[in-house]
């Protein structure tokens, strides 16, 4: 018989609020060891967080902002001071990070597991899905978290075999 999420989820899941400033979620990923978390809104479950996510949108600022100039207005008009240097550019995109929050970058969309969910179905979940944890949920309430992390320590302990070790 197949093992199914309850046999390997964590149960011990930290969360982070969807207010949390990106530089605290930075500190948390640290502390916690982990690259992401599933985010609350008061008691409710409405997303996921990664490194990834933060990634993907300093990509997006830095596009920002080599795109945007810096105006200003004196006696003659509106004057446009292009950003010119890596510098300048990284100046801007640290202020606008250190303004966001994890609301902001994280999935809304959730990839969630029952508690009986064969793991075979739950890695083809994260394959088709290219994510690297799904949340295990019963009737909205977060029971405990997958990652894939959690599948090369089975294949470790020898408790997960591949078609290659056959």
């Amino acid at each position: 018989m197949d093992m199914v999420a309850t046999e390997i989820m964590r149960r011990s899941i930290q969360t982070v609020p969807t207010t949390m400033a990106l530089p605290e979620l930075e500190r948390a990923f640290v502390q916690a060891k982990v690259s992401g978390f599933p985010v609350v809104d008061g008691d409710q479950l409405v997303g996921v967080v990664s490194r990834s996510d933060i990634v993907r949108q300093l990509d997006l600022e830095h596009q920002t902002a080599q795109r945007t100039s810096d105006f200003y207005f004196d006696a003659g008009g509106f004057h446009e001071l292009p950003l010119a240097t890596n510098v300048e550019i990284a100046d801007r995109v640290g202020e606008r990070i250190e303004q966001l929050t994890v609301g902001e970058v994280m999935h809304r969309q959730l990839f969630a597991v029952p508690p009986d969910q064969p793991l075979r179905a739950i890695a083809e979940t994260m394959v088709d899905n290219n994510i690297h944890r799904v949340l295990v949920t019963q009737e909205g309430k977060l029971l405990g978290l997958i990652s894939t992390t959690d599948f090369v320590r089975l294949y470790a302990e020898g408790r997960i075999k591949s078609e290659w070790s056959k």
